[in-house]
């Protein structure tokens, strides 16, 4: 667990039980909000945009890669 996360937990262990549920509805607002930005985000129409300027050199050269869900990027045709 990282550091910031186990001092949240030793302050609220500290805190009143009474104060608990206040630190309860702010945590869960602030998760309603993040989750609603990153909504916002993901439906942000960002129309038709420039096509990218890869420079003189023109775009890297490399390996295809593909995108499989829960594992990452994976470069197709392996590693030679």
């Amino acid at each position: 667990m990282s550091v910031a996360k186990d001092e949240l937990y030793r302050l609220i262990e500290a805190l009143p039980e009474k104060e608990t549920l206040v630190v309860k509805r702010f945590l869960e607002f602030v998760l309603i909000q993040a989750k609603a930005e990153d909504q916002a985000w993901l439906e942000a129409d960002l129309g038709e945009l420039p096509p990218y300027d890869w420079g003189k050199e023109g775009p890297a050269e490399g390996k295809p890669v593909k995108y499989e869900s829960g594992i990452g990027l994976i470069i197709e045709g392996g590693k030679q």
